[in-house]
């Protein structure tokens, strides 16, 4: 049984037993949002936006003010470039639940893919100081790139630095100091942290430039030339490609 189709059986059952005795009702009614706001994720998930709509207000016609309700409802409006909406929703399901950290977290990235840089380094400072969140190396990477984007080398280093430490497998992390380390001429500790991005994530277009220029830096004209052959070949449209590529016919 899929995913979706046990999550409408689990709603079926939700609602019949819903009702029974008036000190259930509200447990009961909190159930049903849930499961709603479950299969609307799914949905969205999956990329059927009009079926995890009538499930998302399926759980706003319980509760309008459900913290849940609300940031899933954030999440379906940014997919749909809904900026002000989603916004709208974002801050609507934080003032019901201030601790709400998982929503907190997508409302810094929605800041951050906005532009609105120190905004995002606020929300994300706030999601790193919740010390049981599951995905706390991922705020204090969100907050360093944040910093970056203003200017603040040393401060993100220091947050880079906090994310290594909490999972020093953190693959954007271990990129992000490759690339301060080549940034800063400091040649064998960006090629130390680019060895250890590789043996735990897959090659991306910024990846396999920073390897073409440490190979040369190296003098290492045969794994410049794999580097770029791969960049060449996995990413032929991306940035970093027209970078090597410009860089070969000086």
């Amino acid at each position: 049984m899929s995913r979706s189709l046990r999550l409408v059986w689990l709603l079926v059952t939700v609602i019949a037993l819903a009702g029974c005795t008036p000190a259930s009702t509200v447990v009961d009614q909190q159930r049903s949002i849930d499961t709603y706001v479950q299969l609307g994720l799914s949905y969205l998930g999956s990329g059927q936006r009009d079926q995890a709509r009538f499930n998302l207000l399926k759980a706003m016609e319980l509760d309008r003010n459900s913290p849940a309700a609300l940031h899933a409802m954030a999440l379906l409006y940014q997919s749909e470039g809904e900026v002000v909406l989603a916004e709208e929703h974002f801050r609507r399901a934080l003032s019901q639940d201030r601790n709400f950290t998982q929503a907190r977290m997508n409302y810094a990235r929605f800041l951050y893919l906005e532009g609105r840089f120190a905004n995002a380094r606020d929300e994300y400072l706030r999601v790193s100081q919740d010390a049981n969140y599951r995905l706390r190396p991922d705020a204090f990477v969100g907050l360093a790139l944040s910093e970056l984007r203003l200017g603040n080398t040393v401060v993100a280093r220091v947050a880079l630095n906090r994310a290594l430490t909490l999972n020093p497998t953190n693959a954007s992390a271990l990129l992000e100091v490759a690339e301060l380390a080549w940034a800063e001429n400091d040649i064998a500790g960006s090629r130390s942290s680019l060895d250890r991005y590789e043996s735990v994530a897959q090659q991306t277009a910024r990846s396999l430039w920073l390897g073409v220029r440490l190979a040369w830096a190296n003098n290492d004209a045969d794994r410049a030339a794999s580097y770029g052959l791969a960049l060449l070949e996995i990413y032929p449209d991306s940035r970093e490609a027209g970078q090597y590529r410009l860089s070969m016919e000086r």
